[in-house]
């Protein structure tokens, strides 16, 4: 535990938006997280308003000035301000959120990470960056266990509507939808913060069986998390939950509903499986 030597202890927050998932609601620290929004790209387009020329469908990442807005607000209260996006691979959130810390001129300290990440890996970070801020340490002792953090944690989705990467620019709109035609269930990887193909399965049961074994590879993992939705799909998890109570008797295991900033970025039958690995160990 880091513990302050004097009544001038750091005081950092934690921005963040609104792809990030947490799991727990009351996480030591969260009074320090501020979550800045994304917007739904249909809400923009109902209220007649235009979208930015470099966001990528269907969500409309933070402006600039948004950030700015949100500095100065935050700059009242503490001395250093963390922010922590989805990936810049992805939004270009982190772009906006450095080009308005270079304009920023108060008093409070800015940092901009790039988090590499999404939904509950981005929320793992958060949530570790807000315990840290909370037990006093500095923005530059945060920092540096964050990157210490960022490879440590995995993430894999399967994506079965290959239109919404199309929207994303992360594929060619012809090539998904000949893809989703043929009914197979696409496997991605993130790394480095991009989304990277990884094999394609047939069923539900081979994608259970996919998920376990790359929760194999790994010697030790402390924490996994599946997301997926509600009702949508037919991906049995008992087996999953299973293999990781023989595999894994000291990792946490939840599961969490997909959430609708992911959905609407990956789409609604999205499922995503992330792997937070222990820092001095890692993939066999």
């Amino acid at each position: 535990m880091i513990l302050p030597n004097s009544f001038n202890m750091p005081n950092v927050c934690i921005i963040t938006d609104s792809t990030a998932q947490f799991t727990q609601p009351n996480f030591p620290g969260h009074e320090r997280v501020h979550i800045i929004p994304f917007v739904f790209q249909t809400a923009v387009r109902q209220e007649g308003g235009p979208a930015p020329a470099d966001t990528a469908e269907p969500l409309v990442p933070p402006s600039p000035q948004d950030f700015i807005r949100l500095y100065a607000r935050l700059s009242r209260k503490y001395d250093s301000i963390l922010v922590l996006t989805i990936s810049s691979r992805l939004s270009p959130a982190m772009k906006h959120a450095l080009l308005a810390s270079n304009q920023y001129n108060n008093c409070a300290a800015v940092e901009v990470m790039d988090s590499q990440t999404t939904a509950i890996g981005l929320g793992m970070l958060v949530q570790l960056a807000a315990g840290t801020a909370a037990e006093g340490a500095s923005l530059k002792e945060i920092d540096e266990q964050l990157r210490n953090c960022i490879p440590c944690i995995y993430m894999l989705f399967c994506i079965p509507e290959l239109t919404y990467l199309a929207q994303l620019g992360q594929m060619d709109y012809a090539q998904a939808l000949v893809a989703e035609m043929m009914g197979m269930l696409p496997i991605f990887a993130f790394e480095e913060g991009r989304l990277v193909p990884m094999e394609k399965v047939r069923s539900p049961r081979h994608l259970s069986e996919a998920f376990q074994d790359y929760m194999g590879e790994f010697d030790s993992p402390s924490q996994i998390a599946l997301m997926r939705s509600p009702g949508r799909g037919k991906l049995r998890t008992s087996p999953i939950r299973q293999f990781v109570k023989d595999t894994f008797p000291k990792a946490v295991f939840s599961e969490h509903p997909l959430q609708p900033h992911l959905a609407a970025l990956f789409g609604p039958k999205s499922i995503g499986l992330v792997v937070l690995e222990s820092q001095d160990l890692g993939r066999r």
